[in-house]
């Protein structure tokens, strides 16, 4: 065969193969395009959440009360699930540790927390709320709290890293 002849072959396969080759590209683009936009949704809210949730655990840190419920919940943990499937490694690490940060805070707010007292025992009471005891779990609150509030500054970061990439 001579060289003309394969020009024309070529020109033939590349005239049909262009179009699939071309479709192929555009689709990986667009796929590409949809999960950098629910990525972006999802750190969005999560950025929320995370922030509201070291602001209300350095709230409870300073007056931590019995009936107090714990922090984080329902939604913080839907908004982990839905990352744990989009989320680069390094944000989804941060996000566990924050998870951990979360449960003990909880773990250790019920310690720290008022007990009821019932009137005819007050006198044995008064002064219970500054023990050694309780203040010592407030601290440990205080740090946890200031914990968060670092794991949340690292998540933000970690989200910029990768939105930079």
């Amino acid at each position: 065969m001579n060289a003309i002849m394969w020009m024309g072959v070529a020109g033939i396969v590349g005239t049909a193969v262009s179009p699939w080759v071309t479709e192929r590209l555009r689709s990986k683009n667009a796929r590409r395009d949809q999960l950098v936009k629910l990525r972006l949704a999802i750190y969005a809210e999560l950025l929320r959440a995370t922030a509201a949730l070291a602001a209300t655990a350095t709230t409870r840190a300073s007056h931590p009360a019995g009936d107090q419920e714990g922090i984080g919940g329902y939604e913080l943990d839907c908004l982990v699930s839905q990352a744990q499937v989009v989320a680069s490694k390094d944000v989804y690490r941060q996000l566990d540790e924050l998870s951990h940060l979360t449960e003990s805070f909880n773990q250790h707010l019920v310690r720290a927390g008022s007990r009821p007292v019932f009137p005819h025992r007050q006198h044995l009471h008064d002064g219970a709320v500054h023990d050694p005891l309780r203040v010592r779990h407030r601290r440990t609150l205080t740090d946890i709290a200031g914990g968060i509030t670092a794991a949340h500054g690292k998540i933000q970061d970690a989200i910029r890293h990768e939105m930079n990439r």
